[in-house]
């Protein structure tokens, strides 16, 4: 098998696996929301969600249940390999009630 072949079918798997994305949510109060392709959300506190198998345009719109608090959401795509990442639409909230909204580029 020639060397351009061979590394050709070592690259394949490498690649497939740079397509994981989480949307992650940093909060200490109750938040919900929806995630287009997702689905409604609802927690309390930290949550990561697992986009990897949705559609590659999403978008987010979290808002908090209460009046007080902080709520901060962002897309972490990772795409090199485990050594880093990058970073979509990071929002953050403190207003009574506030919303956060992003979209993966």
């Amino acid at each position: 098998m020639r060397p351009r072949v061979l590394l050709l079918f070592l690259a394949i798997p490498l690649l497939a696996a740079c397509d994981e994305k989480f949307l992650v949510i940093e909060s200490d109060t109750s938040w919900s929301g929806n995630i287009t392709g997702y689905g409604q959300v609802a927690g309390s506190g930290n949550a990561e969600i697992d986009l990897t198998d949705a559609p590659s345009n999403v978008c987010w719109t979290l808002k908090k249940e209460t009046d007080e608090g902080t709520l901060r959401a962002y897309l972490n795509d990772d795409t090199w390999f485990g050594l880093g990442s990058e970073v979509d639409d990071d929002q953050t909230t403190t207003d009574p009630m506030g919303q956060v909204m992003g979209c993966n580029r």
